[in-house]
């Protein structure tokens, strides 16, 4: 009896927080944030190879060159399935557990992919789409959440960048998957096997889920002592017994009290501004590019792929981008990159604006190189990461998926406004002023971001969340949340 009292004199129950905050990390670490990041891997995949699909589809559809909106409602039909997604499935995340959700996007990605590789028309097409981004909106809210309360404090900004740059290396495969295929497979079918591969890196994505722990952080906030010192203890190989904490009941409309609502506004419109941006241009880029620039090529397959290769090396920058955002959030702190970002890509999209006006001279192919290089450099280094780390910081555990999902959904809304309107303002108004345009809203974006982080930070209310106030300024203090 006696050793057994001194055995747990010497492991005294801590608290959940302090138990991940003060660890190092582990091998399992690292393979729970593989896991994870591999599911913005999917997103970024499925958001480039639509762009690299969609002249095929052009091309088997004749009738859609006609039709601009439908263009943009079949690269909108995934982004318009993320917002229910990440609204419902952000709140299920926080009343359901981490894992269960986890799981449950991979088996939805899985089903509809394969159907979409198999879509019979148009519409089927965009029904199955839509459903499959279903399932890739339930990965924002979860695996921001999971990755916030599993990697020690003094390794989480950076880790939590890392693990959204799987989205950039997804989109570099999607291109690079295109080019492949177009390569080996030069058929305007081709489309139905680029939607369809997917499915197999999700098939094999939802196996290792299998074997991920919950959340010992969101068992705690239930109440499961037990079982969250149980996960915690196996995750970072050493016995840790937890002070049991108090359980707070939450609803969805608790993000929009008083205390919430400036960092709701902050976590959601900059997002959605950003998104408008970067899923318009993303998504039609290799169509861009093809208008833009005069081929030699002889067939369509060529045409296309001279696209999609020019698609693919302003791609790279979006690595690029990342690995600056990674080494630079530690000094920077979220709001700066954020903004400075958002300028950036406003400063990109007035330059491919200004290609307009050097047709003809020897600047025009280096302008449209530097704007899309310099667009997707500082959407990386700045909002797209950031806005997606925002939300996972500021909100307390018990809201956290509900908080992270109603700004995801907020934000694909954006996707979707700007894929549906992108080929109709290209078709309406021409690349020139459709860049204008762009530059605007991301001009925007930067304005409204350092504004409400300037409000937040002003708020004597806030200031209670010590770790907000520090995350917004790019100051440390010692994270509680």
């Amino acid at each position: 009896m006696v050793g057994r009292n001194k055995s747990k004199a010497s492991n005294p129950r801590v608290m959940v927080s302090e138990a991940i905050n003060e660890h190092e990390m582990t091998l399992r670490h690292w393979g729970l944030w593989l896991i994870t990041g591999a599911g913005f891997a999917l997103d970024g995949f499925d958001l480039f190879i639509i762009g690299v699909a969609m002249p095929l589809l052009m091309q088997n559809f004749t009738w859609l060159s006609n039709d601009p909106l439908m263009i943009g409602l079949i690269g909108a039909a995934a982004p318009i399935g993320a917002i229910i997604g990440a609204a419902v499935f952000g709140r299920l995340t926080d009343t359901l557990g981490r894992k269960f959700i986890l799981l449950l996007n991979m088996l939805i990605f899985i089903v509809f992919s394969i159907l979409c590789a198999v879509a019979w028309s148009v519409w089927s097409l965009i029904i199955f789409r839509f459903i499959a981004g279903i399932g890739i909106g339930g990965e924002y809210p979860v695996n921001s959440s999971y990755i916030a309360e599993l990697i020690p404090k003094k390794n989480r900004k950076r880790m939590q960048v890392g693990n959204f740059s799987f989205q950039a290396i997804g989109a570099v495969a999607g291109a690079l998957m295109g080019v492949i295929l177009l390569q080996f497979i030069p058929h305007v079918w081709t489309w139905r096997i680029m939607l369809g591969i997917p499915a197999l890196f999700a098939a094999i994505l939802f196996f290792f889920r299998l074997g991920m722990p919950e959340s010992a952080k969101w068992l705690a906030s239930q109440g499961k002592t037990k079982k969250a010192a149980k996960n915690l203890s196996e995750i970072n190989d050493e016995k840790i017994r937890l002070q049991k904490q108090e359980v707070h009941k939450t609803k969805f409309t608790d993000i929009f009290k008083p205390q919430f609502i400036k960092l709701t506004i902050l976590s959601a419109v900059p997002w959605f501004l950003m998104d408008i941006a970067f899923y318009g241009i993303g998504i039609f880029t290799p169509i861009i590019l093809s208008k833009l620039f005069t081929s030699n090529a002889h067939t369509f397959i060529e045409k296309d792929l001279h696209s999609i290769k020019s698609a693919l090396f302003v791609d790279i920058f979006l690595l690029v981008g990342i690995v600056i955002a990674i080494i630079l959030i530690k000094k920077r702190g979220m709001i700066k990159l954020s903004s400075f970002g958002f300028y950036g890509m406003g400063i990109g999209m007035l330059i491919l604006m200004s290609t307009n006006y050097a047709i003809g001279t020897i600047w025009y192919t280096p302008m449209i190189f530097a704007g899309f290089i310099l667009f997707y450099l500082c959407v990386n280094a700045g909002p797209n990461p950031m806005t997606f780390m925002i939300p996972a910081r500021v909100y307390p555990t018990n809201l956290r998926a509900t908080g992270h999902g109603f700004a995801a959904a907020f934000a694909k809304a954006g996707a979707t406004v700007g894929i549906v309107l992108l080929p109709w303002m290209q078709h309406e108004m021409g690349i020139a002023k459709m860049c204008l345009v762009m530059a605007v809203i991301c001009i925007i974006g930067g304005i409204v971001t350092q504004f409400f982080a300037y409000l937040i930070i002003q708020d004597k209310q806030v200031f209670k969340y010590k770790k907000i106030i520090a995350d917004l300024k790019g100051s440390k203090v010692t994270d509680t949340n």
